[in-house]
């Protein structure tokens, strides 16, 4: 019997699920990190053939599968690519197709396949398409020139405010205290160092966001400063989409900083005067639903 396979390759993990012809699901999971960029090139190819294996031990032979989609960052890299045409070619999948994570959560909150979807986690972007097909992306160019209102980028503006409240460009604020005690430092000396470590990465950073929100229930004032730029930049993102697709649609809101935090929420939803949702489904059904449509 014939099926369908969707992958959503997480930075951390993965998520897969498998259906019949008929679209009734037949096996899904949990598998290893899939980000072709923060992984060396062997892990992150035998990680693929570790999730590809399961799938064809539990659902079918890869000859069976009549249509695989993947979900991944990092697609604008070559190797990236490379790595996962070679993991198919070796365990035997032939029809397949590779897209950005973006259009495949897109494709779990919009089954119809037109509305905004906008993504706030470690990064950020903003992608939206028309009923006629037309699509726009706004942002999504990496932490070091863009991600803007995203964890890592407000992480980044919490410890900016620490050491700027420490040699007396900036006001005092909480998140001294805050930022000392979640990492069980002492000064700023350590935080420079623990920053600036070659073991501390993008997501150690970006883990640092929630803090925002305690910052906002103290009411501490550099803490409602950060949320209103913050705020900003989404709000430029939709705005942007929206501009290029022509008129609004509803936004579908997507990652970590949207799902966690009532205010941002509700302040961009006040802000952008569109109706805003979170998406009950996760971004493997929508790779499941490209599967069955487009491979």
């Amino acid at each position: 019997m014939g099926f369908y396979a969707g992958i959503d390759g997480g930075g951390t993990g993965s998520r897969f699920v498998c259906a019949d012809e008929n679209g009734k699901e037949i096996y899904s999971g949990n598998g290893p990190a899939l980000n072709g960029n923060g992984l060396s090139y062997e892990a992150f190819e035998e990680n693929i053939r570790s999730i590809l294996r399961s799938i064809s031990e539990k659902a079918g032979s890869p000859r069976d599968c009549i249509g695989l989609a993947i979900g991944s960052a990092g697609i604008s890299n070559a190797k990236v690519i490379n790595g996962y045409e070679k993991a198919m070619s070796e365990i035997g999948f032939r029809n397949y197709k590779i897209y950005g994570d973006h259009e495949t959560a897109f494709s779990a909150a919009f089954p119809e396949q037109h509305g905004i979807l906008l993504i706030s986690g470690t990064g950020s972007l903003c992608f939206g398409k028309r009923p006629d097909g037309m699509s726009a992306r706004a942002g999504g160019y990496g932490h070091l020139i863009d991600d803007k209102g995203s964890a890592y980028d407000i992480s980044i503006r919490i410890l900016e405010a620490v050491v700027r409240a420490e040699d007396g460009r900036g006001e005092s604020t909480v998140f001294r205290e805050l930022v000392f005690d979640k990492l069980g430092i002492k000064d700023v000396r350590e935080l420079i160092g623990y920053v600036y470590s070659k073991d501390t990465s993008k997501g150690d950073i970006a883990a640092l966001a929630p803090l925002l929100s305690e910052g906002i229930k103290r009411g501490d004032p550099v803490a409602v400063a950060i949320e209103d730029v913050v705020v900003d930049e989404l709000y430029s993102l939709i705005s942007a989409v929206k501009k290029r697709l022509g008129f609004g649609y509803e936004v579908a809101l997507w990652g970590s900083v949207l799902q966690k935090n009532d205010h941002i929420r509700e302040k961009l939803e006040k802000r952008a005067g569109l109706i805003m949702f979170l998406p009950q489904e996760d971004a493997s059904v929508g790779a499941l639903r490209l599967a069955m449509k487009e491979v």
